[in-house]
């Protein structure tokens, strides 16, 4: 490799960060993973959906909501064509934001791809319960299979694993509690 004035010394630095803060991410480091996919970010120097939708990710753990929610929506902007699954991410940081009606439209198109996944019918109970009608979340909280289901009202699962905005997890852990699956 050349070394002197204006010659690039690692062009897979991104990649490097990208892949070390998405680790990070998964083994309960969100704050360094922020700071890997942070400079993954600027180091690639043009908007990149897949160290975006990680940069979102982290942002959302580390209770940056609103950052979050511009790197997802920019995200989504980059892979409108397909639907994938961190737009459920996207929705929930939507709702955790207060913006309720926008996270349950972008949710709709996740429902609409991915429709028996256990994930998305809980998501699929919040956002009706959110919009207030508490009877049809319960009743589309009751359609994920039992074990499954059972999954949705440990908060070790809730906030480490799938690690949900707390917004949500209030609202899935209330229906929990209606449906007699946890106790209050």
């Amino acid at each position: 490799m050349e070394k002197g004035f204006g010659v690039r010394r690692c062009d897979d630095l991104s990649i490097l960060l990208l892949n070390r803060g998405s680790l990070r991410l998964n083994n309960g480091m969100p704050k360094e993973a922020l700071e890997d996919l942070e400079s993954a970010s600027v180091l690639r120097g043009k908007p990149d959906a897949v160290i975006l939708q990680n940069l979102a990710r982290a942002r959302e753990v580390n209770g940056y909501y609103a950052q979050s929610d511009r790197d997802y929506n920019l995200a989504i902007s980059m892979t409108a064509n397909e639907v994938n699954p961190f737009w459920l991410r996207s929705a929930l940081v939507k709702l955790q934001l207060g913006d309720i009606q926008a996270g349950f439209d972008l949710f709709k198109r996740i429902n609409n791809r991915f429709p028996d996944a256990p994930e998305v019918k809980a998501a699929y109970a919040v956002f009706l319960t959110a919009k207030g009608d508490q009877t049809a979340g319960q009743q589309k909280f009751l359609e994920i299979p039992d074990r499954a289901r059972e999954k949705f009202s440990q908060d070790e699962y809730l906030k480490k694993q799938i690690s949900w905005p707390p917004k949500a997890v209030e609202t899935i852990s209330k229906l929990a509690v209606a449906v007699g699956d946890r106790r209050s």
